[in-house]
């Protein structure tokens, strides 16, 4: 089937709204569509007998993300996005605006050896076949996903990426998949528990204090490379590819789990330097990606999660996890795609491409 695209598109759009939208369908003489590239406006023709709000915002988002599957993806906006259209009638000078995606983000299913051949194209991390992550500019990453949700495989898939990219930390306080990838590349290294004297080691004061110190020394580095930006650089805006230095991505592992029987004062030091590594690294490439099975603000801090970039929610989507996550979601959650392990929703803020919330595929990948 052809896909719909122009006045064909915005005749199909009119014509799913005419019996879904208004219980009055004279009502359907008080909007129009129009179509950009990126994007569909619903455009409200004054004067008019309904109530345009939230609410109606997301009932819009409801009825036509699925009516335009799969030809194309309507992203859930963070917010109500209203644009001005200046060249329109007195009464159609404001619309209410949907970025879409033509056709639907697919799985990547490809070799190890593809996917970082797609970086070096970009210079941007896939995550599947149309959505990228650009860490540069949308700095600093969290997976949630409870266990059997394709997490692990996932923070995996980032790591053998990172690695290639530039220097990796991990904190992994399970020893586990993530710390034993660390001994097949040069250019990472992994902090664990110390299980020499039985289990009563494990996780505690002294394995957090040995995170801190590593995350201490990160927060030196990150400084380092600020004053080395400004007694170099003639520019104003710059990072640290202006002095061709690598980035550093630090991996912390299960969250929730590292500050599990810390004294107050360990779990606030801990707190204060993961938020300086979050909101400072960007500019000098120090790079956090937390992962964790359910995110609250004991685990991370709200001024940290409000600025870390993408947010990649897998599994089964837990309300309270939501919320927390993306607080922006009422109950119109967008829909995601049927692919077992690895399925979610995900935002990447600071990307006009992605303006809001949508499905996500994690890649999955032939070998490492």
């Amino acid at each position: 089937m052809t896909k719909l695209t122009g006045e064909a598109l915005i005749a199909y759009i009119m014509e799913v709204l005419r019996y879904t939208l208004f219980s009055d369908t004279t009502q359907n003489n008080e909007y129009t569509i129009d179509i950009t590239p990126h994007s569909i406006i619903f455009i409200p023709v004054y004067p008019l007998t309904y109530l345009i709000d939230e609410t109606f915002y997301n009932r819009l988002y409801t009825i036509l993300s699925l009516a335009l599957m799969p030809d194309y993806t309507l992203i859930r906006p963070l917010t109500m996005q209203v644009v001005t259209l200046p060249d329109r009638p007195s009464s159609e000078r404001r619309g209410l605006m949907f970025p879409i995606i033509k056709g639907q983000a697919n799985r990547l299913e490809c070799s190890f050896t593809q996917l970082i051949q797609d970086y070096h194209q970009t210079g941007e991390i896939p995550l599947m076949d149309i959505v990228s992550w650009d860490y540069v500019h949308s700095p600093h990453a969290v997976v949630t996903g409870v266990s059997g949700s394709g997490k692990s495989y996932f923070l995996k898939t980032l790591l053998a990426i990172c690695s290639v990219i530039g220097d990796t930390v991990v904190v992994d306080p399970k020893a586990s998949d993530l710390a034993r990838m660390t001994r097949t590349r040069p250019a990472s290294s992994a902090i664990i528990p110390d299980f020499s004297s039985g289990a009563q080691q494990g996780i505690n004061n002294q394995f957090l204090n040995r995170v801190i110190a590593e995350m201490k020394r990160l927060e030196v580095e990150m400084y380092r490379r600020q004053g080395l930006l400004f007694s170099k650089s003639q520019k104003i805006s710059t990072d640290y590819r202006e002095l061709k230095l690598k980035p550093t991505f630090l991996f912390l592992d299960e969250v929730g789990s590292l500050t599990i029987g810390a004294s107050k004062a360990m779990k606030d030091d801990f707190q204060r330097t993961l938020t300086k590594l979050i909101l400072l690294g960007r500019e000098s490439g120090v790079y956090t990606i937390m992962s964790m099975q359910s995110a609250r603000a004991e685990y991370i801090p709200t001024i940290v999660k409000d600025s870390i970039s993408l947010r990649v929610q897998l599994g089964r989507l837990n309300s309270e996890n939501t919320r927390f996550l993306f607080p922006e979601l009422t109950d119109d959650m967008p829909i995601v795609p049927i692919g077992g392990s690895g399925t979610g929703i995900v935002s990447i803020a600071g990307d006009s491409r992605y303006a809001g919330i949508q499905p996500i595929a994690t890649p999955t990948i032939n070998s490492f």
